[in-house]
């Protein structure tokens, strides 16, 4: 008789959520668009879109995380309508057998919402709680770079957008500049 043994793999998953004072069509524009991230979220040393378009693409990016530079390759997929992108990694290491996950931007009480989800299945289930810490670490740290980042770029885009308001008019009380007095 031969019994097999079978190893249930469990899924584990990570949420973390941030708001962002800014707007969500910004904040999704600056998750799609990895080329910046080595110069805004102080995480990212390398980032490559190695092939793909604007809808979905394969991504190189080396970051530090917990003391050491790593590197990753995934694919993400976009739905702008929803300002959603899932992520998948790709060429994984032991211990994970899967890593992935979504980002998920919605507006809320003036601010966008940022949700930040991941899930992963290791051989290992001893490395978990090491693993997920791992996790924990680097997803606060990337959401406030985010957070940052776009918040600082929202009032730049406001500070230079196009003045709607209409030209002062001179008052008997205002004094013009030298230069409309002699005319």
């Amino acid at each position: 008789m031969n019994l097999s043994v079978g190893t249930h793999q469990q899924t584990h998953r990570t949420t973390h959520r941030l708001g962002i004072n800014a707007p969500a069509d910004l904040v999704f524009s600056m998750l799609r668009d990895a080329s910046h991230w080595t110069y805004l979220d102080g995480l990212t040393v390398y980032s490559e879109r190695v092939s793909g378009d604007d809808a979905g693409h394969e991504l190189r990016t080396s970051v530090v995380s917990n003391g050491s530079l790593s590197s990753s390759h995934c694919w993400r997929v976009f739905d702008p309508a929803s300002h959603r992108a899932q992520f998948h990694q790709l060429d994984l290491e032991p211990p994970f057998r899967e890593l992935g996950g979504d980002w998920e931007i919605r507006p809320a009480d003036g601010l966008s919402v940022v949700t930040l989800n991941h899930e992963f299945e290791v051989d290992d289930e001893h490395l978990t709680e090491r693993i997920r810490a791992i996790i924990e670490d680097y997803s606060r740290r990337e959401l406030e770079a985010l957070r940052i980042s776009c918040e600082r770029l929202s009032v730049l885009l406001q500070h230079h957008a196009p003045q709607t308001h209409p030209t002062p008019h001179l008052t008997a009380q205002s004094t013009p500049h030298p230069a409309a007095q002699e005319a």
